[in-house]
């Protein structure tokens, strides 16, 4: 497989939408439909967390501060932490994690009973200096930001001096953008509609002025956002794309203006800065995965999952990269995450050594929940 050529697209829109797949065969698959059903983030609950922080190289974070309405820890030397009892929506719950030197984390996921697991990477910046009052252009990778020159503080008073930007860009194609980027990609349209999103790239900025105060675009001026378009999505990459900007107050992306397809590169400007992405919108129901041992019938935690697409339109050796990464699935053997409506898919299962063990195509439905079963065999047993 090609896991290292990913064209990214994560659908964390949640119509709970469940399917029997024991069997790689279709007739053990359970629909629920319902044509009127419309999202919700479901009743408030109380739920229970555990995960682990890393570096971009999967060392270990210790000393980050994780924050989730109203509880807070700190990892440990493993990068590990737990929450217990948080108050959260069913189908929404929302994270932040920080640490001096990186950029800030998050992540949001839908929950189930008994302990949700997660697992977010920190990145460090590269941090650039310009000045105020001209033109300047920023690089990272295949990424550029073009600012005015102006700039105001968080109070709206105007800032002249040395402007540090502290910058970071999660190409579509990049293998570990699922644990990089902020939130899950859960989004707000321009209707006010939650949709789920298919990323073309993503860029974070933050700017800080010479005494390390928080800085922004002044009002009535815009920066110009470059992004390269991944080798894997130019076949299908549209002219004009929506841009959606990271709302790290409530965890959820909105949408807000658009880019243009200029060559191999989309072009938009912005008005202020929080991470930025070029996204396709999708109508989406939710998967939820159950892992259990075949010989017992005891759940497996720590099976990765991932859907594939195998109507891509482009070569065919990029249908065998990973549309969603689904998670991995928690104490009780289960996760839930959002998936395309109605659209043909590949589910795959991994254990905790990379081999795949489960495999099944799901047909495309209009059922608002679904649940695969992973049927693990006796020769295969996993230790849950």
């Amino acid at each position: 497989m090609k896991l290292n050529k990913i064209f990214i697209s994560v659908f964390v829109l949640a119509s709970l939408l469940f399917i029997n797949c024991g069997d790689t065969n279709s007739e053990n698959t359970v629909d629920v439909q319902n044509s009127e059903y419309k999202f919700d983030l479901g009743k408030t609950v109380n739920r229970a967390f555990k995960g682990v922080i890393t570096d971009e190289d999967n060392n270990a974070l210790s000393g980050v501060t994780v924050k989730m309405n109203g509880k807070t820890a700190i990892t440990d030397a493993n990068g590990v932490f737990t929450l217990s009892n948080v108050s959260v929506k069913e189908r929404f719950a929302y994270l932040t994690a920080e640490k001096a030197g990186y950029m800030k984390g998050s992540r949001t996921l839908m929950t189930h009973e008994n302990l949700n697991s997660l697992r977010i990477m920190m990145l460090k910046p590269t941090i650039k200096t310009i000045q105020s009052g001209v033109v300047s252009i920023v690089e990272i990778g295949k990424t550029t930001v073009e600012f005015d020159g102006a700039f105001v503080t968080e109070s709206g008073i105007t800032y002249n001096g040395a402007v540090k930007v502290y910058m970071t860009d999660m190409p579509a194609n990049d293998p570990k953008v699922f644990q990089k980027m902020p939130g899950s990609l859960l989004a707000i349209d321009s209707k006010g509609e939650y949709k789920g999103l298919h990323t073309f790239g993503m860029v974070n900025v933050e700017l800080k002025g010479s005494n390390n105060e928080k800085l922004q675009l002044a009002t009535g001026h815009q920066a110009k956002i470059t992004m390269s378009i991944s080798p894997e999505q130019q076949l299908y990459s549209p002219n004009v794309i929506p841009l959606w900007f990271f709302d790290e107050t409530i965890g959820l992306w909105k949408e807000d203006g658009f880019s243009t397809k200029v060559g191999d590169k989309y072009v938009g400007n912005v008005s202020h800065f929080t991470p930025w992405n070029n996204d396709w919108a999708f109508t989406v129901a939710s998967l939820t995965v159950v892992a259990k041992n075949e010989s017992d019938g005891t759940t497996v935690n720590g099976i990765r999952c991932e859907i594939f697409r195998p109507s891509v339109v482009g070569p065919e050796d990029h249908w065998n990269v990973p549309l969603i990464s689904l998670g991995i699935t928690g104490a009780n053997g289960t996760l839930t995450a959002g998936v395309p409506l109605n659209e043909i898919m590949i589910f795959r299962a991994y254990d905790q050594y990379g081999n795949m063990i489960h495999q099944e195509e799901l047909p495309a439905s209009n059922a608002m929940s679904r649940t695969v079963y992973v049927i693990i065999p006796l020769q295969q047993r996993i230790k849950g």
